[in-house]
C-alpha cells in the first residue's frame, strides 16, 4: 500500500512546488510519511501521510482515493483536509476545533503534517526573515495564532519528540 501511495502522490503532485519556492511539492508528503514512520505508524497511516494533500490540493476525488486505498485511508486524509471554499480563518478555526476531538491516528497525521510545515517555515524564516510572510495568505500574526493553537490542540502529545520539536520551532519562529 505504501509503495502504491508513493506512486499515486507523485503523480497527483507532479507539477506542484512548495509555496514560494522551486522545491517539488512531493517532498512535503514524503517528509510527513517519514515522520509518521518514525512515530510507529502502520502502513495505512503512512499511506495517508503520503496522500494527505491530494483531496484539497491536487483535485483527487474522494471516491478514487477510497477505491484505491480503502475507507480508513480516506477517513484519515479527510481528517487532515480543509474545506477550501471557506475563508482562511474559518478553515483554520475548524482545524483547531477538530483536533481536540480527533482520534489518535488523526492527531498523529496532523502532528506530522504541521511539524513538516514548521520545519520548512523555520528554515525559510532563517533565510528570508519577515519577507517570508508575503508567501502566505495571512501574515505573521495570523500564522502565529494558528501554529500556537496547533500546539495547544495537540497537547496530548506533550513529551513526544515530534510534538516537542513542533512547539520549539513555533516558539523560535514566532518569538517577537
Amino acid at each position: 500500500m505504501v509503495a502504491e501511495a508513493v506512486r499515486f502522490a507523485i503523480a497527483a503532485h507532479d507539477s506542484q512546488c512548495r509555496k514560494g519556492t522551486q522545491i517539488p511539492y512531493i517532498t512535503h508528503p514524503f517528509e510527513v510519511a517519514l515522520i509518521l514512520a518514525q512515530m510507529g505508524a502502520d502502513d495505512n497511516l503512512i499511506a495517508a501521510g503520503l496522500l494527505h494533500d491530494t483531496l484539497e490540493d491536487a483535485g483527487v476525488a474522494e471516491a478514487e482515493l477510497e477505491a484505491r486505498f480503502g475507507a480508513r485511508v480516506l477517513k484519515l486524509v479527510q481528517s487532515d483536509s480543509e474545506d477550501k471554499s471557506l475563508p482562511w480563518e474559518a478553515r483554520k478555526r475548524a482545524t483547531l476545533d477538530g483536533l481536540g476531538r480527533a482520534e489518535r491516528e488523526e492527531q498523529m497525521l496532523a502532528l506530522a503534517d504541521k511539524l513538516a510545515n514548521m520545519r520548512s517555515i523555520a528554515a525559510d524564516y532563517a533565510a528570508l526573515g519577515d519577507a517570508l510572510w508575503q508567501r502566505f495568505r495571512r501574515g505573521y500574526e495570523q500564522q502565529k495564532w494558528y501554529y500556537t493553537g496547533i500546539c495547544t490542540a495537540l497537547g496530548a502529545w506533550e513529551g513526544t519528540k515530534p510534538y516537542e520539536e513542533l512547539c520549539a520551532l513555533v516558539g523560535r519562529v514566532f518569538s517577537r
